[in-house]
């Protein structure tokens, strides 16, 4: 995951830096944070970060500008940025929205209305749909993969290394980063180099040793970081 924070407040700058972490913990492959509209925009324009957290008054500056000029400079086939506005400027709620943006975060804020807005930012992947398929390159070839066939997802490098629940293994093109923004909800990342589908998901357990793990139906001992536990924990609704 990429993050992009564009606040010119020093203070609310690292207390955003670290809440951001103790959220997304090692969902993080990224994390930026400037202060002006131009050092924004160029970070933008080399990278494609996933989240957005803006302010709207930067040095005098309206932060508007950076959706504004991000928005012409996109490719006709890129998603739009996902943005959350974190400002004390309520009376532009109305406008932000406009923008498509995913909350509006009234200064001063809470840690529990900062960590709502990141449900909200995690909730806007795309719907389970057990028809859903992912394509495939193969020698040249296309095939299409059902997702819903899918075990688990490792990080191999740049690429991914996919495992259906039949043992089969496919590498796809993506890194792992990339493949989360394509899978539905069902796909939870559960370490740094895992991502599992829920809905094969069996058991949790700790070893020996305080090591996390995964069994699925058709996988076992799949690794989860201790950092992403108590996230599991929440998610699958234990105390």
């Amino acid at each position: 995951m990429k993050l992009l924070i564009v606040e010119d407040e020093p203070l609310i700058a690292q207390r955003l830096l670290r809440e951001v972490r103790d959220y997304f913990g090692e969902q993080l492959d990224q994390l930026h944070q400037c202060d002006d509209i131009d050092d924004a925009l160029a970070l933008l324009d080399k990278t494609r970060f996933d989240l957005l957290l803006l302010d709207l008054n930067l040095s005098g500056h309206d932060g508007f500008k950076i959706l504004q000029l991000n928005h012409m400079a996109a490719k006709p086939d890129a998603t739009n940025l996902q943005t959350i506005i974190i400002s004390a400027h309520t009376e532009q709620a109305v406008t932000a929205f406009g923008f498509g943006v995913i909350d509006f975060v009234p200064k001063p804020f809470s840690q529990e209305r900062l960590f709502l807005a990141f449900e909200r930012y995690e909730k806007r992947r795309p719907p389970d749909d057990q028809s859903a398929s992912l394509v495939l390159k193969k020698m040249g070839n296309i095939e299409l993969l059902v997702i819903a066939d899918i075990d688990f997802v490792q990080a191999d490098g740049h690429y991914s290394k996919i495992v259906c629940r039949d043992g089969k293994q496919h590498f796809h093109e993506k890194s792992l980063e990339n493949m989360l923004g394509i899978l539905p909800r069902s796909f939870v990342r559960i370490h740094r180099s895992y991502v599992v589908n829920m809905q094969h998901f069996k058991r949790l357990s700790i070893s020996a040793g305080g090591k996390y793990s995964v069994d699925t139906a058709f996988s076992s001992d799949i690794p989860v970081s201790r950092s992403m536990y108590p996230k599991i924990k929440k998610i699958l609704g234990a105390s």
